[in-house]
């Protein structure tokens, strides 16, 4: 069975991104949310790509790659990084995984990130590949540990577990799991029959815009700063694409947006354009149907907006909200 035919079985609407379909509901939008809250969601995210990156020289290489500071890295961790251009905008984020004698970069933007590595690429003793033959699946809610410690032990948080067809990642969320495509639907079934719901990305999307956690569409050719990944950059290593820019801004602390909420009058369209008396202070990111909360989205506006302003998207009133929103 692969992992389509195993979604279809549960009753999966898809929903087209880009070349792709990813599952976007199994029908009963308030239980799966339920599970992200609560229980053990289990979501599929196999349109994210793996990187490998091995060589003499890897660490170093990805090093001055992105915002993190990979020479201080244990061996068996992971962590959350964001890729810049010059202008220190984001280009790539990715999850890289310490595996030793190489680095895994887990990212939604996996040949583009391989593409760029190659870019850089001089005399640096790199091998850059790209892992074809795994899936992406994701556990997550306050059971989910529970629910995957039944199939075997778990790493620490910010740890991983690896063998030869499964690699496991855990945060204070959840755990990412890293599967073989010919294991990833027995993974699926089993995680299924011990307890995990199937959960499609627009919960997933209504969960994240809820609790204004930040993804692609709001940071993506945005600074760290103003999306709220500064947890994510390292200000006392050397070198690396767009640190300058950092720099700049650890010094002077001058961002102009922040993220913030919107919730509005009618359905808020996302990208699009946010106006405060005429005049554009920002733009939205993810905009979602939350069963709770009505219209709502994510979006970068100017640091003077505060809660509870008024502002315009395509001739309709939306309010300014504080984050989270839950």
């Amino acid at each position: 069975m692969s992992l389509r035919v195993l979604h279809e079985s549960l009753g999966v609407a898809w929903h087209a991104q880009g070349e792709q379909e990813i599952p976007w509901s199994y029908g009963e939008v308030e239980a799966e949310l339920e599970a992200l809250r609560y229980g053990a969601a289990l979501l599929d995210f196999s349109e994210y790509g793996l990187v490998e990156l091995k060589g003499a020289d890897r660490r170093d290489f990805l090093h001055n790659q992105c915002t993190s500071d990979i020479r201080r890295m244990p061996e068996g961790s992971w962590l959350e990084t964001v890729f810049l251009n010059a202008r220190g905008q984001i280009e790539h984020i990715g999850l890289v995984l310490h595996l030793g004698e190489s680095f895994w970069i887990s990212s939604p933007s996996a040949k583009g990130l391989a593409n760029r590595f190659r870019k850089y690429i001089v005399f640096d003793q790199v091998a850059v590949r790209e892992l074809e033959g795994w899936l992406t699946l994701r556990l997550q809610g306050s059971r989910a540990e529970e629910i995957a410690g039944r199939l075997g032990p778990l790493p620490p948080r910010w740890g991983i577990n690896k063998t030869e067809a499964l690699v496991i990642t855990r945060d204070e969320l959840g755990l990412w799991l890293f599967v073989s495509a010919d294991q990833g639907p027995l993974l699926a079934k089993k995680l299924l029959e011990n307890g995990a719901t199937p959960v499609g990305r627009e919960a997933w999307q209504i969960w994240r815009v809820e609790r204004g956690q930040p993804d692609l569409p709001e940071a993506l050719g945005e600074l760290p700063q103003e999306v709220g990944w500064e947890g994510r950059v390292s200000y006392k290593k050397g070198c690396y694409l767009g640190q300058e820019i950092m720099a700049r801004l650890e010094a002077r602390g001058n961002t102009r947006y922040q993220l913030m909420g919107l919730l509005g009058q009618k359905e808020i369209p996302s990208g699009a354009p946010v106006f405060r008396e005429g005049k554009q202070v920002g733009r939205v990111g993810t905009a979602v149907e939350s069963p709770q909360l009505g219209a709502i989205a994510l979006a970068l506006l100017r640091k003077e907006l505060a809660p509870g302003d008024q502002v315009r998207i395509e001739g309709w009133s939306a309010t300014v909200s504080a984050l989270p929103m839950q």
